[in-house]
């Protein structure tokens, strides 16, 4: 009777060190080390060709469409950096405004995007505005407000009105544009030709 009792107790205390062995075994075998290489900071991460992005409102209407023919972002860095990039500010699904230059850096943080070099800035004719035109060598644009803003000498083209001056702030929602300084422009009044 008492040979039974002992076998009784002895199958299970087996099995659960059989099973923790096993456990202990396939723990080992299957643990990964990974070992981090660090990037070179001069070379891009990670690098794109031909690239389009679009971001769309909370209703799923189109609200900027940014082409490019090269992007890249180099490591540990919040900017990524564009090679010919177009940007299209759409309301509504109406196009505002497009903004062109030669080269481009967006931060992931702040959300602003830097125009450089050559940079044209169109806006289509509405209802209440007429087309314009404006030219400089930088801009600012604040995806999220809409606003743009540079210190750099502008030229621009509002309608029939005509001038340059040393930077500008634009605000969207307003349809306010700002010339801070050194303003000289031939202002043409629509309503009285």
């Amino acid at each position: 009777m008492m040979k039974k009792w002992r076998a009784g107790w002895l199958f299970p205390l087996v099995l659960a060190v059989a099973l923790g062995g096993l456990s202990a075994w396939l723990d080992r075998i299957s643990e990964v080390t990974v070992e981090e290489t660090a990037l070179n900071p001069n070379e891009p991460k990670y690098q794109m060709e031909g690239i389009t992005g679009k971001r769309y409102d909370e209703k799923g209407i189109l609200k900027e469409n940014l082409t490019a023919s090269k992007a890249w972002q180099l490591p540990n860095k919040d900017e990524i950096e564009f090679q010919s990039p177009d940007l299209k500010i759409f309301n509504e699904g109406n196009q505002l405004y497009q903004v062109t230059s030669k080269n481009a850096h967006y931060n992931t943080e702040t959300r602003k995007i830097y125009f450089e070099n050559d940079v044209i800035m169109t806006k289509a004719a509405d209802a209440q505005r007429p087309a314009g035109v404006l030219k400089t060598s930088r801009i600012m644009i604040d995806t999220q407000t809409r606003n743009a803003q540079t210190d750099a000498l502008v030229t621009f083209q509002y309608g029939q009105s005509t001038g340059t001056a040393n930077g500008l702030t634009y605000n969207e929602e307003q349809g306010l544009l700002n010339l801070p300084s050194r303003v000289k422009a031939t202002i043409y009044d629509p309503k009285q030709p």
